[in-house]
């Protein structure tokens, strides 16, 4: 089967698109002259533009959809006629359905894509050509290889690529004029980011994903006191908040970066700090697909399947292993009764040795 052109569809958000890199570049290796095509949603957009083994990013953003569907549904299918043209023109052989969702492995299927590879949860597969059963959502082992297991279906062999996101000198300019502008100047031997929210995607129960707040202000306030650091807060707009809070009860003065910038200008900074401290999600994913000593919180969410790739090495873990955890399941948090105690077991004082012994010495 002659290969010129292969999309990769992936409607998630910040991690999962990461997860899929490794897949991405495995394909252009064996691949060379296939034009690579990627599909993601508008607010992943700047983390995959400069991907340099991917020909081209097309966004396709479900709640602007939604948004046209509810004001015409004429409209609604104008749209989807237009888009489904400018695939149908792209002629793909191949395509990774990696969404989980039978109504775009339909609309795919419609398209005339020969040649559709993907996961079949809970029969959600059932238009793909070529699919890899999963009972229970992503378990034991992590996304990024779940995602490179699908390369069977070309007889591949992949090899664990770290994450890719690549940034330019531009981005560097531009981030090292925001520090400028809040009139930050390195003066001291280290640059810590630290993101005390992630898990916005998990809205009222991101709580559970959470470090404690406090446990955060105290482990500042030792690496101020006792470490010759600067140390800069990340945050979406969502975790303002938890982000304010920290910054008005630390005993030394922070930069406060929350809710200020773009995800583009989060990345450009982040590559300039030595490590990053956070709650899992997605800063830690870009910290690590960056190449930053990462240090991550786990509670609800299995590190061995959305933790450091491809080993441990990648990034320090702190987790409890309490017989509830993980209690993120099948892609469904079940709730917890003991107010996330594997996250409150987890004290400053261990954490802030860890560091300093692993980094700051």
């Amino acid at each position: 089967m002659e290969i010129n052109n292969i999309l990769v569809f992936n409607p998630f958000g910040i991690g999962d698109v990461l997860f899929a890199t490794p897949l991405i570049r495995n394909l252009k290796e064996k691949f060379p002259l296939v034009r690579i095509y990627f599909i993601c949603n508008r607010r992943v957009y700047p983390i995959t533009k400069r991907n340099k083994f991917l020909y081209k990013v097309i966004v396709f953003e479900k709640d602007e959809w939604k948004g046209v569907l509810r004001k015409s549904k004429l409209e609604f299918f104008k749209k989807i006629f237009s888009f489904g043209n400018e695939i149908k023109k792209c002629k793909f052989d191949i395509m990774f359905d990696l969404s989980m969702n039978s109504q775009y492995g339909f609309f795919f299927k419609m398209l005339g894509i020969k040649k559709r590879i993907g996961f079949n949860f809970k029969n959600r597969g059932r238009f793909l050509t070529h699919k890899i059963d999963i009972i229970d959502g992503y378990n034991k082992k992590h996304v990024a290889r779940y995602c490179l297991e699908l390369l069977k279906f070309l007889n591949m062999s992949p090899k664990d690529y770290k994450f890719d996101l690549f940034l330019n000198e531009s981005d560097l300019e531009v981030s090292k004029n925001i520090l400028k502008k809040y009139e930050y100047k390195k003066n001291k031997k280290a640059l810590v980011g630290i993101c005390p929210g992630s898990g916005d995607s998990w809205q009222d129960t991101a709580y559970f994903k959470r470090w404690p707040k406090e446990n955060f202000i105290r482990l500042i306030d030792m690496l101020s006191e006792k470490q010759e650091v600067n140390i800069i807060l990340f945050g979406s707009k969502g975790e303002r908040d938890v982000c304010e809070h920290i910054y008005d009860n630390v005993k030394q003065k922070i930069l406060n970066l929350c809710g200020k910038l773009n995800l583009e200008e989060f990345c450009g900074i982040v590559s300039l700090c030595d490590i990053i401290i956070s709650n899992d999600g997605g800063s830690f994913h870009i910290a690590q697909a960056l190449g930053k000593k990462t240090f991550v919180f786990f509670g609800p969410v299995d590190e061995k399947v959305y933790g450091p790739y491809p080993d441990e090495s990648i990034g320090t873990v702190f987790k409890k292993d309490l017989s509830c955890r993980p209690c993120y399941n099948a892609f469904k948090f079940k709730g917890c009764l003991l107010d996330k105690k594997c996250l409150r077991s987890i004290n400053s004082e261990e954490v802030f040795g860890l560091i300093k012994n692993e980094f700051l010495t």
